[in-house]
């Protein structure tokens, strides 16, 4: 489901509303989320169901109360039509509890994962977003998951 209108975004606005975003993730300024997406947002954040504005506001909110020393680097933003694409590199410690991740116990461990977002803009705001993400590695590397045999993590 991509919902897109005739209209262009341009490249200074989708990396303000992405930089804007990741105040979320690093400071817990959630007022981002309603700054930067639609009213009537679909956000899918593989393997979590797809969220709205508000249960993304709780997500986000959820992570970092097990996550702290949250930094996020962008390494690109690729802007076409309708569409934004942002590279980036996640890193945290699993230093606390989070509705998240029920009955797991804070490790201390500082993780890391690769991932973007693809942006689809109407208008000024993000109507739809896909969150793709290493969950599996960033878990692995928190010391929530077994390394899988042969990996070196």
């Amino acid at each position: 489901m991509t919902q897109t209108t005739s209209s262009t975004v341009s490249r200074e606005r989708a990396r303000e509303a992405m930089v804007r975003f990741l105040a979320a993730w690093e400071q817990g300024d959630v007022s981002a989320v309603d700054e930067v997406f639609a009213d009537d947002l679909v956000y899918h954040g593989p393997p979590f169901p797809d969220m709205g504005r508000a249960e993304l506001r709780d997500f986000i909110t959820g992570f970092r109360t097990g996550f702290s020393e949250i930094h996020v680097q962008v390494h690109e933003h690729l802007v076409d039509g309708t569409t934004s694409v942002h590279r980036w590199t996640a890193e945290a410690v699993l230093s606390g509890t989070t509705p998240l991740l029920p009955g797991v116990e804070p490790t201390g461990n500082r993780t890391s994962a690769e991932g973007a977002h693809v942006l689809h803009w109407s208008g000024d705001r993000v109507s739809e977003a896909w969150h793709v993400g290493d969950w599996l590695g960033f878990l692995t590397r928190a010391g929530v998951l077994p390394p899988m045999p042969g990996s070196a993590t």
